[in-house]
C-alpha cells in the first residue's frame, strides 16, 4: 500500500488537500472577549461588561444602571480596542500625580481597553491581566483612577 501511495500520482492531490486542511481544523476558536463578566472595586461597586454596553451597580444602589443612549442624554458610545501605555498616560495631563500612579500600574507597551462615552464624561477600562483592570474616569480635565477585580 505504501508503495502504491508513493508511485500513484492520483493519490497525492488528496493527501495534499488533507494536509492543508489539518491545521485549519485544529485551530483554536478566537478568544472570547476578556472584559465580559462582572468586576468590582474593593468598596463593592460593581461593573458588568457586555458585548455592547456596561451595567453599573454602585454599592447600596436600588437597581443597576445599564449605560445606554437614554441614560447618557443621547450621547452614548461604547467599544473595545487597544491603546498604548503613552496614550493612556496622556489622558490626564493636568494631574501628574495620577499620571504617575497610572504609570506604575501599566508595565506593558499596549493594553486592551473598553471605552465608554456618556453625556459629558468618558471612562476607559484598561485590562491589566485576566483578573485585574483599571478604570480611568474623566469629566473634562478632571480624572480619577480606580482598580477593579474580576468577581
Amino acid at each position: 500500500m505504501a508503495r502504491l501511495m508513493r508511485n500513484d500520482p492520483r493519490v497525492w492531490p488528496g493527501i495534499m488537500i488533507a494536509a492543508a486542511l489539518l491545521p485549519a481544523a485544529c485551530a483554536a476558536p478566537p478568544p472570547a472577549n476578556p472584559f465580559l463578566g462582572a468586576w468590582a472595586t474593593p468598596e463593592r461597586n460593581e461593573i458588568t461588561f457586555r458585548d455592547a454596553t456596561i451595567v453599573v451597580n454602585p454599592s447600596g444602589a436600588v437597581r443597576p444602571i445599564e449605560m445606554n443612549p437614554q441614560e447618557c442624554a443621547g450621547r452614548f458610545r461604547f467599544g473595545y480596542s487597544r491603546k498604548s501605555r503613552e496614550a493612556l498616560a496622556a489622558l490626564m495631563p493636568q494631574q501628574p500625580d495620577l499620571q504617575a500612579k497610572l504609570g506604575s500600574l501599566l508595565q506593558k507597551a499596549e493594553y486592551p481597553v473598553a471605552e465608554l462615552g456618556c453625556d459629558q464624561g468618558s471612562n476607559i477600562y484598561v485590562l491589566l491581566d485576566e483578573r485585574d483592570l483599571v478604570a480611568i474616569y474623566r469629566d473634562g480635565d478632571i480624572a480619577s483612577v480606580e482598580r477593579l477585580s474580576r468577581l
